[in-house]
């Protein structure tokens, strides 16, 4: 027969099972509900590569000039079917391993004026002066692991793409050119310069 001292004991037993259930589930909640664990995965950044820069133009002038992060690549004829117009010049610095896509500040002659001056004889002379454009690029990698060669494409409504690959790459808009390597139907006709792109091609 069961006395007031087991039934007050059973009871004690009860609510302390009860309070370590509770006490269970509240740990367990805190943690599926804290932070996730830190990652000690480290990004390995490869040796450092000069790659060769490599113009594409597909605009309808001649690019007189064009640098990328303020490194010259030389300069950029039209593109035609094969070939972006530009040849391979040293050097852009790249590491393999580094967060992508890389922001790139790309200059170019995107444009000309013309500029006369007359001699002290008294002949005019005619100059064709270069205007300078500016964009901003994304650069991707699709080099799959052999990183040669930094390519940068110039379009007609003057935004810019890049990219580190193989090199020799196809250009991405298939376009025309004559035999003398301009776009076919295409007259250049450039007016006076104004003081400001006098001011503006001298920078």
């Amino acid at each position: 027969m069961s006395t007031q001292a087991d039934w007050h004991e059973t009871l004690r037993h009860r609510f302390q099972m009860a309070s370590a259930s509770v006490m269970s589930a509240l740990l367990l909640g805190c943690a599926q509900a804290g932070p996730p664990a830190a990652s000690t995965a480290a990004v390995i950044l490869g040796e450092p590569q000069s790659l060769l820069i490599q113009g594409y133009n597909y605009t309808d002038d001649y690019i007189d000039s064009f640098t990328v992060n303020g490194q010259g690549g030389g300069n950029i004829f039209v593109s035609g079917p094969s070939s972006g117009g530009g040849k391979s010049v040293c050097c852009a610095s790249y590491q393999p391993g580094t967060a992508l896509p890389i922001k790139l500040k790309v200059r170019w002659v995107g444009g000309y004026c013309m500029e006369f001056e007359t001699s002290i004889y008294g002949r005019k002379n005619a100059y064709r002066k270069g205007l300078w454009r500016e964009a901003e690029a994304q650069a991707v990698d699709l080099s799959n692991g052999k990183p040669k060669a930094l390519e940068v494409h110039i379009y007609p409504d003057g935004h810019v793409e890049a990219a580190v690959t193989q090199g020799h790459s196809s250009p991405r808009l298939i376009l025309p050119e004559d035999d003398r390597g301009e776009r076919p139907g295409v007259t250049h006709n450039y007016l006076n310069c104004t003081h400001d792109q006098l001011k503006q091609s001298r920078q």
